[in-house]
């Protein structure tokens, strides 16, 4: 609840995505990431690519304390944010205040290892997500995509295979689907439609 409480706080003086409404917010925020926190390995390092406010990231953080999280954020000003909640929460993340891109290229370099799982809320497209996620994750490593329940899944034989999806409803929202994804070199056939 403390971090609702600072959401609330953030949402009156900075201009923070989601809605305004305290139900509302604690809905989006807590939630949803509690209904795709089985999707989500329990273990290893987790890169939250585009955290914003810290969702899913910080909530999953609360939920798994054995998960290594690192919320990756471009805006200095939201990362300092999510320095004080994690502070605040007493949670051990890591704040990164650069764009998932930048983070790839200094993966690439070897001057930041890859993530064994990488999660983004709000991205382009699924298939935009997954390109970059290759790029974020240890061969053999996971993604998950939150998606429309709309989306078949990553492409038959391609570089991402299903290992498990989890459909969800909010109310007063569409319905959602919750992919873990592995790169296919490591991933075993996949089961799913």
């Amino acid at each position: 609840m403390d971090y609702l409480a600072l959401l609330v706080r953030w949402r009156a003086r900075r201009r923070l995505a989601g809605p305004a409404e305290p139900l509302e917010l604690a809905i989006e925020a807590l939630v949803d990431t509690w209904l795709v926190d089985d999707v989500v390995p329990r273990d290893g390092t987790l890169f939250d690519v585009g955290s914003g406010a810290g969702f899913p990231g910080i909530p999953l953080a609360v939920l798994g304390r054995e998960r290594r999280v690192t919320l990756v954020e471009p805006s200095a000003a939201r990362a300092a944010l999510l320095r004080v909640a994690a502070a605040t929460l007493g949670l051990p993340v890591r704040v990164l205040a650069v764009r998932g891109e930048h983070l790839a290229d200094e993966i690439a370099a070897g001057r930041e290892p890859p993530a064994d799982t990488a999660i983004a809320r709000a991205f382009r497209s699924p298939e935009e997500w997954l390109a970059l996620a290759g790029r974020l994750v240890r061969p053999g490593g996971s993604a998950i995509v939150l998606a429309a329940r709309t989306w078949t899944g990553p492409e038959r034989g391609g570089a991402w295979a299903a290992v498990e999806r989890r459909d969800y409803s909010l109310r007063g929202r569409a319905p959602r689907s919750a992919w873990r994804l592995h790169s296919s070199s490591a991933a075993e056939p996949s089961s799913l439609p």
